[in-house]
This record gives C-alpha cells, sequence and structure tokens, in this order.
C-alpha cells in the first residue's frame, strides 16, 4: 500500500511539474524541400507568447501541456501543433510546414507570388524611409521591378555618405530578395529532386545572379540553366 502511494505521489508531482510553463526549443521545416523556414511566425494561441524564427529555422516559446502552436508565413498554409507529453521528451521540437504550392506549366512553383514579393519590397522601403525621415514618395518603383530608382545626389545631397551608404545597402538587399524569390528552393527541388542539405549545398554553389535573371525573367530560361547546372552537379559528385 505504501509503495502504491510512494508511486501515486510521484506520479502527480510529474503531472504537477509538466503542467506548469516551460520553455521549449523547436524548429521548422519546409515540408517539401526540408529546409529551415526563416521568419516564420510562432505564436503560443494560449498565452499569446510569440517568436520569429531564424535563419537556421529555430524558435524559442513559453508553453504548457495541450498549449497550442500556430506558425504563420506567407507561402505556407497556416499549421498548428499542439504540446502533448511525447513534446516534454525532446530536446527540440522537430515540425514539418506544408507549402502552398501552384502547377504552372509543369513546373512546381512557390504560391509566394509576384504580388507578394513586390508587397515585401515596399514594406521594406516603408522601414528604411522611417529610418532616413523621407517621405515614401520619394524612393519611386524602380522600372526593373527590383530595388528602387533615384539619384542619390538628388535623394541625399552630395555629402550625406551615411544615408548613401544604407541606400546602396537597400538595393542590395532588394537584389538579394529578388535572385531568392525567383531561384526559389521548391522551384529548384521541383527539377533536381534534391532536398536538405544536398539542395542547399547545390542553390549555393549554381544560383545565379541578379544580373542574369533580370535578363532572363521566363522559367524555360530557369530550366535550362539548372539542366546545365545539373549534369555539373552530378559528375562532381561521382
Amino acid at each position: 500500500m505504501r509503495k502504491v502511494f510512494i508511486s501515486a505521489f510521484f506520479l502527480m508531482m510529474c503531472i504537477s511539474a509538466f503542467a506548469q510553463t516551460k520553455i521549449f526549443y523547436g524548429k521548422l521545416l519546409d515540408s517539401i524541400t526540408y529546409l529551415p523556414i526563416q521568419d516564420m511566425q510562432v505564436e503560443n494561441l494560449n498565452t499569446h507568447a510569440t517568436d520569429i524564427t531564424n535563419i537556421q529555422g529555430l524558435f524559442v516559446i513559453k508553453a504548457s501541456l495541450n498549449d497550442v502552436l500556430s506558425f504563420l508565413r506567407v507561402g505556407y498554409h497556416d499549421s498548428k501543433y499542439t504540446i502533448n507529453k511525447n513534446s516534454a521528451m525532446q530536446d527540440t521540437l522537430l515540425i514539418m510546414v506544408r507549402p502552398k504550392i501552384n502547377e504552372l506549366q509543369s513546373v512546381t512553383v512557390s504560391s509566394y507570388s509576384y504580388a507578394d514579393y513586390k508587397a515585401d519590397s515596399i514594406e521594406r522601403r516603408r522601414d528604411f524611409e522611417k529610418f532616413i525621415g523621407y517621405p515614401h514618395r520619394m524612393l519611386s518603383q524602380a522600372n526593373t521591378g527590383a530595388g528602387i530608382g533615384l539619384s542619390l545626389d538628388r535623394l541625399f545631397g552630395r555629402k550625406d555618405r551615411n544615408k548613401k551608404r544604407a541606400y546602396k545597402l537597400l538595393l542590395e538587399n532588394e537584389e538579394s530578395e529578388y535572385v531568392d524569390f525567383r531561384f526559389n528552393p521548391i522551384l529548384v527541388h521541383s527539377y533536381t529532386g534534391l532536398r536538405g542539405d544536398q539542395l542547399s549545398s547545390f542553390i549555393r554553389r549554381y544560383e545565379p545572379s541578379y544580373e542574369w535573371l533580370r535578363g532572363h525573367t521566363d522559367n524555360e530560361s530557369i530550366m535550362y540553366y539548372l539542366n546545365e547546372k545539373l549534369k555539373e552537379y552530378n559528375k562532381s559528385n561521382k
């Protein structure tokens, strides 16, 4: 009887300890490419605690048993994860999130559309304008659809080097975002079949330049490009 009482006592203590809020570490992966998902909002719907995933797809959040975590990001289906007893046994929660995809001319592409890309671009410009103290109308949209077209001397004056430098960094970021948008992992995976570390390595090695992509605006050009690079990749791996 005493042993039963002690066992029950320890069981109640374990349940009580788990019921208390604790810190959970998690990692979000794209369910198609197996790559980490950066900048995804993670929210505990019970406590409204939030976090944003880093470049490795990692997040940290406080939660208790039966709390529900929500994951939101453009281009991905809204997802939820319920904290259960198994969650407490894991050092890091590994969660797959399903991207939204559309079939276009037999090529799988991310539903992160050009309109979404432009909306993100406008938001980056607004943040920059708040920093420099200039109204939105002074930063005109470039004809190329990526970056901003305006004379630096006209915008900042000839002596304001810090603002010119910050502006150039903004343009570089715009170009980088455009490359990521056009040469996205889902598109590359759909043609090469690569996933995870192999896909990440392939993209790092063969990612085309901004100038090349601006000169090749159709997906067919990217398909020919991927075909050549995939042959090179397979040959080097042999």
